[in-house]
């Protein structure tokens, strides 16, 4: 059966509005099944309120409870950021309000199993929140840019399923923004018979230097797919990108194809969609590239740098930076830093900035 991608106009997130646009949308869907057991999993970036556009917007997992009523669901996340409570995460995020009101429990991914996941010819042990053996995975990305993987979206917003800490000594390993989108796909392709529904809250987006600090942008829409990396192909044709020039997307096609799909409802390509600023820095380190393109790489620079009037000293770019380049009074090393861009993503006070190059300025 030929895959279906349905795109539906939703302009605000109004709980009522949302249920009738999510039910008019996986009726539209015919999903080929319907589990049990459901775990949500929404992207849960950092503790942020549900109208600062960085996390997925409550109203949507409050429809999808709604729609699944029958079922045992539950909500579950592991932040990276093992220094702040994750009941902080929940009740910023609005996720706390809606478990008191359907009842439905928020699991931390703190009790794992060990995944082999094979990338170019190695094989790694990645801990897999054991919640997958008994739970299918509904899940509930945010539409956003990200400075790494250029956009964030269904089959990141899975990377999630890895417990706390592991998510950022991964990428120590996985270096460059293409290893690592290789790592992404193997690790999509070892749970994608797990996944049984991807809703991605398109409503208010992230646009630019995302996934934390980029602008937020009105994009209107639901997006509504069984297999992420269709919904993902689609996501990319509606904000006027070439999927193939998005490198998990890339990657996936080349390994393992993608067969003939179906877009149903309101597809009306959004204009003028901003992507990274890094975006052009990491075209010089693709892999085919890197190598002619040294010469200019070292004065190619885009630098994370903290900005000390902003800066909380909460120490989640401490916390989390995997190849600890970053001192305790807060000082990076650059000898160390691997440019992973974590301290940018988890810093909640928009403390961190990416500093540019002259060379880097004149490209980006």
């Amino acid at each position: 059966m030929k895959e279906k991608i349905v795109i539906l106009k939703c302009d605000n997130y109004d709980e009522s509005f949302i249920y009738e646009k999510l039910s008019e949308g996986i009726k539209l869907l015919s999903l080929k099944k319907t589990p049990n057991k459901i775990l949500i999993k929404p992207n849960m970036l950092s503790p942020r309120q549900p109208e600062e556009g960085v996390t997925t917007h409550p109203s949507i997992l409050s429809a999808i409870i709604e729609i699944f009523k029958n079922k045992k669901i539950i909500i579950g996340d592991s932040p990276a950021n093992i220094s702040k409570p994750i009941e902080e995460y929940w009740i910023k995020c609005g996720y706390k309000k809606i478990s008191e009101k359907y009842k439905v429990e928020l699991k931390k991914f703190d009790i794992s199993m060990p995944f082999d996941i094979n990338v170019n010819n190695k094989t790694y042990k990645i801990p897999i929140t054991s919640l997958i053996n008994d739970y299918f995975i509904l899940n509930v990305p945010k539409f956003k840019t990200h400075n790494l993987t250029t956009l964030t979206i269904g089959i990141k917003n899975l990377y999630g399923l890895i417990p706390g800490v592991t998510k950022t000594i991964l990428h120590s390993k996985f270096v460059s923004p293409y290893d690592f989108s290789l790592f992404l796909v193997e690790f999509y392709k070892k749970i994608e018979d797990k996944i049984f529904l991807t809703v991605v809250d398109g409503i208010t987006g992230m646009e630019g230097d995302g996934p934390s600090s980029g602008k937020l942008r009105n994009l209107g829409h639901i997006i509504i797919g069984e297999k992420p990396i269709y919904v993902d192909y689609v996501c990319c044709k509606l904000i006027g990108v070439q999927p193939e020039k998005i490198d998990f997307i890339k990657i996936y096609i080349e390994k393992y194809g993608i067969d003939k799909f179906e877009i149903i409802g309101d597809f009306e390509q959004i204009k003028d969609f901003k992507l990274p600023s890094t975006r052009k820095y990491f075209f010089i380190r693709n892999k085919f590239l890197s190598k002619l393109l040294l010469p200019i790489a070292n004065f190619f620079k885009i630098l994370p740098v903290i900005k000390e009037e902003n800066c909380r000293k909460c120490y989640a770019c401490y916390n989390i930076c995997p190849v600890k380049a970053i001192s305790n009074d807060l000082k990076f090393d650059r000898k160390k830093c691997i440019l992973c861009l974590c301290c940018f993503e988890v810093c909640s006070y928009k403390a961190i900035r990416l500093k540019k190059s002259l060379i880097a300025k004149i490209f980006t």
